[in-house]
């Protein structure tokens, strides 16, 4: 039986080359692509010398984990007006803003994703503790499209049929609609961007964490190129 680890995400994230990391290991290359692929199983041994190689913990060695895919960002311009960028609803050649993926510091035990925070420079109002951080969001119910139990009267990332994605507490209606609430739009100009009422949605994702200081929690963000 072969065990999956993370060695081969750990080295990709390192730049070391393979054959580097072989010889400091003081091992074949043939043993290591054993290791990588589980057919020799990694002792405790193994993982703490791949960790001083790679600088990191024997833990992200031993456990696989998949990135999370950049799903889209959130933006405040310099008046602290609000806009979702979200990513799978754009064409790749037309997108400003890259996507990528987003190397968590513990793996998960379901698929999740990541929204980025972009706040400009410039900016210095009340989401000024955004500035570079980012959330997880639960990944299945934006893949299968449906409205996760766990969004309901939860903070989410909702798909509005034939519209945009909003962020905010999600209510179920009657008749299969659903009211999103967003306590943290009240500084637009407009009243009803609070509550919205009534809408059809196709999915509705729970954020599950959020990271103030991605760096210092080990968190690495590798963009498409």
């Amino acid at each position: 039986m072969f065990m999956d680890n993370n060695l081969n995400t750990m080295i990709l994230r390192s730049g070391i080359t393979k054959r580097i990391v072989a010889e400091q290991k003081g091992v074949a290359p043939e043993t290591l692509s054993r290791h990588i692929s589980g057919k020799i199983q990694l002792s405790l041994n193994d993982a703490e010398d791949y960790a001083r190689i790679l600088d990191c913990s024997p833990q992200e060695i031993m456990f696989k984990s998949n990135p999370a895919p950049i799903l889209g960002y959130i933006h405040y311009n310099k008046t602290a007006e609000h806009s979702v960028d979200w990513l799978e609803y754009r064409k790749k050649n037309n997108a400003k803003y890259p996507g990528g993926d987003v190397y968590l510091p513990s793996p998960n035990p379901f698929e999740v994703g990541a929204v980025l925070f972009n706040i400009p420079e410039e900016y210095d109002g009340p989401w000024i503790d955004y500035k570079d951080s980012l959330c997880v969001v639960q990944l299945d119910p934006i893949k299968q499209g449906y409205v996760s139990k766990d969004s309901i009267q939860q903070t989410s990332y909702a798909k509005i049929k034939g519209g945009g994605v909003l962020h905010g507490h999600v209510y179920p209606e009657p008749g299969g609609t659903y009211t999103v609430y967003n306590p943290w739009r009240q500084d637009l100009l407009s009243e009803d961007t609070e509550m919205q009422r009534g809408l059809k949605l196709d999915w509705a994702a729970p954020v599950i964490a959020s990271f103030w200081q991605p760096t210092l929690r080990g968190i690495d963000i590798v963009y498409d190129k």
